[in-house]
């Protein structure tokens, strides 16, 4: 096993990870532009140069905010598409592996801080996409597998993709990111998959 580089091992820092966090807590409650590096500092118990150490600005602390979005996302569960299995049994395991990924504590967190950042703040808009488009894309691999084995009609894998996203998100993320309402219960989260596999099917679906 090689050795850990420098730069993995700043990465792994528990100084680091406190920084991250004290930072979204900040940005949650004060904005981008209301977060100074010294509160940051402050909240997260570490001294103003150990946070320009890891971050040189705030743009940087940013995007490694975004960045942990991403690494979430990477550690998503892989649903290769299979000739054999019923498709509503393989979509019932990309939907819930979707969902239980954006309604998780730490995903949502950091989601709400990226839209209010966002929204602040539109040039931060190419990094958000990126973090969200990643989410659907095993998905449309997926959905194009589908198709050329003539299980699937789906004529823009990328638009069915968001379609299905869409149904999950609707009921399980964005009353919850947008609109301050309670996260949905384990049989919420599973009810939405559920009828969201059901109605892309019934538009999709060959027979």
């Amino acid at each position: 096993m090689k050795p850990a580089t420098q730069t993995e091992r700043r990465r792994k820092s528990p100084k680091r990870a406190a920084v991250i966090d004290a930072a979204t807590e900040e940005f949650l409650s004060r904005g981008f532009a209301g977060t100074s590096m010294d509160r940051i500092a402050e909240a997260a118990n570490v001294s103003k140069r150990t946070v320009y150490d890891h971050f040189p600005s705030k743009d940087d602390l940013f995007q490694a905010i975004v960045d942990e979005i991403l690494q979430k996302v990477g550690e998503m569960d892989v649903h290769e598409y299979s000739p054999e299995k019923p498709l509503d049994e393989q979509l019932l395991g990309i939907g819930n592996t979707f969902a239980n990924t954006i309604t998780g504590r730490a995903f949502m967190k950091l989601s709400k801080v990226v839209i209010a950042c966002f929204i602040q703040s539109p040039e931060w808009a190419h990094n958000t996409m990126k973090a969200y488009a990643r989410l659907r894309r095993d998905m449309i691999a997926f959905f194009k597998a589908g198709k050329k084995d003539g299980r699937l009609k789906v004529t823009d894998a990328e638009m069915a993709a968001a379609q299905f996203c869409g149904l999950i998100k609707e009921i399980a993320f964005w009353p919850e990111l947008m609109g301050g309402q309670k996260p949905v219960t384990t049989r919420e989260r599973n009810l939405a998959v559920k009828r969201a596999v059901a109605m892309f099917l019934d538009h999709y679906a060959t027979s």
